[in-house]
């Protein structure tokens, strides 16, 4: 049996990072209670108080630029590169795309 069943115990993780590549690329980190997300590469992200709006309805990044700075430190090295799932291709086609 493994360990964690036997022992009720799991590693905590300083973060959780994830992507989705439907419609666009679309990054999320979770933090804590924190949550936050770009719905666009390459625009600003949102951040949420997952303790106080599971909902994720009030977008909070404004007020919090010390979590966003972390959260961007995150992002520049969370991931790896892949061949499948390439950033730079879709940030050059993001910015070919803009007006």
């Amino acid at each position: 049996m493994p360990t964690l069943l036997r022992q009720g115990k799991q590693r905590t993780h300083e973060f959780l990072y994830w992507e989705f590549h439907e419609g666009g690329t679309q990054q999320a980190v979770r933090m804590g209670d924190w949550k936050a997300v770009r719905p666009k590469l390459g625009g600003p992200l949102e951040l949420y108080d997952l303790a106080k709006d599971l909902g994720e309805a009030k977008n909070i990044a404004e007020g919090h630029p010390d979590v966003i700075a972390r959260i961007e430190t995150l992002l520049k090295t969370a991931r790896t590169e892949s061949p499948q799932w390439p950033l730079k291709e879709a940030k050059k086609k993001a910015k070919a795309a803009a007006p």
